[in-house]
Order: structure tokens, then sequence, then C-alpha cells
């Protein structure tokens, strides 16, 4: 078990690590001849710096907390171990979200490390060195960027919000009508659509009040765990897809600056599933 004074300990140890990090990332992105690997479908790419800071961040955590556990997502994949989250404290890490970003120079790229203690996430640590910008939280004790406290704007009608939608995820078939559909919808709506490539940053630009409402399906937990923390340390709320309480391993989420843009949202594609079942032929 993790009491508080352990919480901390963690949290100044992962930030040292992280800031470490930001060094082997920031090297990476002004490197033109980066080895690029793809690990299954064509968009999902991996570096030599993903596995390096994914290597230095479990290193120098193991080496403080040696009865922590780890859920990565290189290792994860190298293992192909199915993805189980115990009552043990365990690093959910992502050591360059946005890889397809970062691969191409695009400086939306980021570090993200949380913790989490029986199931539930306690610290949260986003990183874009690109950006120097470094978020973070403790659970209760607020949301912070580069050390000052940050909120969500609070929006809650839609005709006010900027909204983060990732177009790309349809290269997954499965979700493309439905994610074109919800766009379609938003656009009408909303003040405007943002696609940044990195779900991590994404979710702490909603912390920050940068954007307002995000929705997405078809991730991992490394790609949401610390983002979500940020945003409900900073006020917000983070809910399942398809209505009540998130669940870090089933991370198909809407992250929204306040609950009635949540519900709105939810409302939205609640309609397109339905509508999208009805069209289709019996």
């Amino acid at each position: 078990m993790c009491d508080e004074k352990e919480i901390q300990a963690a949290f100044d140890v992962a930030v040292e690590l992280v800031k470490k990090c930001n060094e082997i990332v920031s090297e990476g992105f002004r490197t033109a001849s980066k080895r690029v690997e793809v690990k299954g479908k064509h968009w999902d790419l991996v570096t030599e710096y993903d596995q390096r800071v994914e290597d230095v961040l479990i290193a120098g955590l193991r080496q403080h907390f040696p009865h922590h556990k780890f859920c990565a997502e290189e290792a994860s994949f190298a293992s192909g171990a199915a993805l189980t989250l115990g009552p043990e404290p365990t690093w959910i890490i992502d050591p360059i979200d946005g890889t397809v970003n970062f691969v191409r120079g695009v400086p939306f790229t980021c570090i993200s490390v949380a913790l989490a203690v029986n199931g539930e996430i306690q610290l949260a640590i986003i990183a874009n060195p690109t950006a120097n910008e470094l978020y973070t939280a403790i659970r209760g004790q607020g949301s912070f960027l580069n050390g000052s406290r940050i909120t969500t704007r609070g929006t809650e009608v839609l005709k006010e919000a900027l909204v983060g939608h990732e177009f790309s995820i349809g290269s997954y078939k499965p979700i493309r009508a439905a994610l074109f559909e919800r766009g379609q919808r938003f656009i009408t709506e909303c003040v405007g659509l943002r696609a940044f490539g990195s779900a991590a940053l994404t979710l702490a630009y909603i912390a920050s009040g940068q954007i307002d409402v995000y929705s997405i399906q078809f991730l991992k937990p490394w790609d949401i765990a610390a983002g979500a923390l940020l945003i409900q340390e900073a006020g917000g709320t983070v809910i399942n897809i398809t209505g009540g309480k998130y669940d870090i391993m089933k991370p198909d989420i809407i992250a929204a600056s306040s609950e009635p843009l949540a519900q709105r949202v939810l409302q939205i594609i609640r309609e397109v599933e339905e509508d999208l079942r009805q069209a289709k032929p019996t």
C-alpha cells in the first residue's frame, strides 16, 4: 500500500525522471534520421526514443520503489501480456504519446506517467519538452502547469466549446462512421474542432482551459490515465463514453471542462449510435 508520504516521494522521483527523459525526447525530436518501426497497424509507430524513455523511467522508479508494478506501452506490446490493474501501486507509462507527430517533427508529443493505487490514479505527469510544458497533479492537491495552478474553463454549453476530435482514429474501421458523424454534429453546434494527434496532451489542454471537451475510444490505459486525473483535479469531469464512471483499463471516455458539457456530448454520441443502428439494413 501507498500512504501520502510514499505518494509524494513517488511524485518527486517521477518528476525528476521525466525531466531527465525530456532531454531524450528533445534529442530525438531534433534528429531527422530516427529509426522507426511499425508495431501492428500502419499508423502505430515506435522509435528507439520510445524505448529509451521507457527504460529510464522504469529503471529509475524500480530503484526507488522495487515493490511497485508497471503497465507501460512498449513493454506491454513486446510481452503481449494481458493488461491488468490490481490493488498494488502500478505505474502507467506512455514514453512518447503522439509518436507520429514526434517522427514528423510536429510539436504535439509528450511523456505521460501516472501512478495507480487500488485501481485509482493518485498522481499524474505529462511533459511536452518541445513546448516546455510540465503538467502535474496529485489527487486532492489540484493540477499545475510549470508550477502554476490550472483549472478548466468550466464551459457548460457546446456552442461555447472548442472540441477535441481525433478524426485519425477513423483509420480503425469499426469506429469510422460514428466518428465522422459525431464530428459533423459537433461542428454545427460548437466553436470549432481541433485534432492534436496526442490523447494525453489533448486531455492536458482541457485541464488548462485551452480546449473544452474530448471524446475518444479504442485507446490504451497509458493514453488517458495521467490526463484524466489532471482534468479531475482541475475541476473537470471524465466519464465513460456510454455514460457512468470511466474505467482506466477500458479507456473509452468523454473528458470535459464541466459535467453539463460532458452530458451534451454523451447525448450526441447516443443519438449518432441510434441513428446508425436504425440505418443498417435489416
